[in-house]
């Protein structure tokens, strides 16, 4: 532990002030003053509740719907049960103007709540087992799973078990609210396909074979911008809550607290290096671990539209819901079909849900949900993903869900494309909440200078992929009207050069094996040059073979 504690004293010489506020937390007597607000109402909360406090339990204050505000619901593994989302649908209509966003950590964000309707609205989700603590601030996040983890043909491994171990270990307890140095992440993924972004958490297991043995490689460290590193360590299914002790009794006792941007474990890990980090972890155990095994998480993960087969010979039916913006209304649909066929609702980081155990499929998609929401939309809305934006969150840059759905409409009509996968990841802002750098295509909001005026745009990223690589900067500063023409560009690239079945992922990866970054950006600004001086429709082009 050595180099450990010589990293956490080289960055003690100051706190930041957010500590000291944590120094004084109290979750108790933090809840009851959250509760009692209803009553004195909204201009007696402190500005220190609202900027850190009420977060702890979920509950967010947001500037642009004043006096509004948002409660983000965990939902462990993206797991609904039918009385669970019935509840939440009833809550949605009654306090939350009918409003749901679908977040990519598997969980439900509840918006426009009056500060006097939070406490019966709260109460009316613990009664069916959902909560919203420590969804916000510094605190272990929704536990993400494979989707289908349990149903898929691929899963290997159920995680069920494993999460509801780690869960129960920190879930409202007084000892892990608000005490770790800043968010901490958590994957377990036990398929062949990455559903659940495991790459992209602080914590991660993912599905391995070792010696003919399955089981779980650990990979430490993700965040946005940063995929987690391998830590050549193996895990037995019932070794994971040991090994995952270790890892946040270690950073919650070694970790930085005094610069909130690099205090996230990946900068402790970097500090020491893994295989110190690895050599702590195994000290705390105080047992030896193995090294890696054979990682197994290699196919392309994301969702898959239309009918799913399940390994228990029943089928789920995918619900596609563009940039995750969604209703108690549509919600309430869902779960009447789960009721009807005696199922069950799955979130996905994607933004979308699956409704599992259908037994009558034509009468299923008869209902009134798949008329807002298609079975089997066009590839450019299925794997959709915007985050909340400026119109929910203060430090979007710009709008987001509609910048998204407005491009993917566009390209639907220019440049239609079937049987294809394409995923468009929006982030509103650097912050990177709509994991813009493992999308085919990543968008991030910028501000544009254009003719002396500054307009909003957005930074073009390609090639990211939820099985281990970021994508890398495509276009700089593109303001939002030319940002369809120009991903309109690539779309003809991929409509007119692809292989059968190939998704966007795939071609990418071939075309980039033949261009340069710097060169697929040339071809795409001079084939816009071209349609633009001639006016004519998006215009084939012929990728030469490497």
């Amino acid at each position: 532990m050595t180099s450990l504690k010589q990293a956490n004293e080289a960055r003690s010489t100051k706190r930041h002030k957010i500590e000291i506020i944590k120094d004084g937390f109290n979750a108790t007597q933090a809840w009851e003053r959250l509760i009692g607000y209803s009553k004195t109402g909204y201009a007696s909360i402190t500005e220190e509740d609202k900027d850190f406090v009420l977060k702890s339990f979920g509950v967010f204050d947001r500037p642009a719907t004043p006096e509004k505000f948002m409660i983000r619901v965990r939902i462990a593994g993206g797991a609904l049960s039918v009385e669970q989302a019935l509840v939440l649908a009833d809550v949605a209509k009654r306090f939350g103007s009918d409003y749901i966003d679908l977040t990519t950590r598997q969980q439900i964000e509840l918006r426009y709540l009056c500060i006097q309707e939070l406490p019966e609205a709260l109460a009316l989700l613990e009664r069916v087992g959902l909560t919203s603590y420590q969804t916000g601030v510094d605190n272990f996040r929704n536990i993400l799973l494979d989707p289908l983890d349990g149903l898929a043909e691929d899963n290997i491994l159920s995680c069920q078990k494993i999460m509801e171990e780690i869960q129960a270990l920190f879930l409202k307890k007084e000892e892990w609210i608000t005490t770790l140095p800043r968010k901490f992440n958590i994957g377990i993924n036990g398929s062949l396909s990455n559903r659940c972004n495991i790459f992209g958490q602080d914590f991660a297991l993912s599905l391995a074979q070792k010696e003919g043995v399955y089981g779980f490689n650990l990979y430490l460290g993700g965040r946005v911008g940063s995929l987690a590193q391998d830590a050549d360590m193996f895990v037995l299914p019932n070794e994971a809550l040991e090994v995952f002790t270790a890892v946040v009794n270690l950073f919650k006792t070694y970790g930085f607290r005094d610069n909130r941007n690099k205090n996230r474990l990946k900068f402790l890990i970097e500090a020491v290096g893994m295989e110190e980090f690895r050599a702590a972890i195994i000290e705390y155990l105080d047992h030896p671990m193995p090294c890696a095994g054979e990682n197994l998480t290699a196919l392309e993960g994301g969702d898959h539209y239309g009918k799913l087969l399940l390994n228990n010979e029943t089928v789920a039916l995918y619900v596609a819901v563009p940039s995750g913006i969604f209703s108690g209304t549509a919600l309430h649909q869902a779960a009447i079909i789960a009721q009807e066929q005696n199922g069950a609702i799955r979130l996905t980081i994607e933004q979308n849900l699956i409704i599992t155990g259908i037994c009558d499929e034509q009468s299923a998609l008869a209902s009134p949900l798949f008329v807002h929401y298609p079975n089997r939309p066009s590839p450019y809305m299925a794997n959709l993903i915007g985050c909340a934006g400026s119109e929910h969150c203060p430090f979007g840059v710009i709008p987001g869900k509609p910048d998204a759905i407005a491009m993917s409409e566009y390209l639907s009509y220019h440049v239609p494309l079937e049987d294809a996968k394409v995923r468009l990841y929006w982030s509103a802002c650097i912050k990177g909440c709509g994991i813009h750098g493992v999308g085919d295509i990543g968008f991030v909001g910028c501000k544009v200078a254009r003719e002396g005026k500054t307009v909003l745009g957005v930074d073009i990223f390609l090639g990211g992929s939820l099985s281990g690589e970021e994508g890398k900067l495509l276009l700089k500063g593109v303001i939002l009207d030319e940002a369809r023409e120009y991903v309109a560009e690539l779309m003809v690239l991929y409509r007119d050069n692809r292989i059968a079945h190939e998704s966007l992922e795939q071609f990418i990866q071939r075309l980039r094996v033949r261009y340069e970054m710097g060169e697929i950006a040339d071809i795409i600004r001079n084939n816009h040059t071209v349609r633009r001086v001639n006016g004519t429709d998006y215009r084939t082009f012929e990728m030469e073979t490497a």
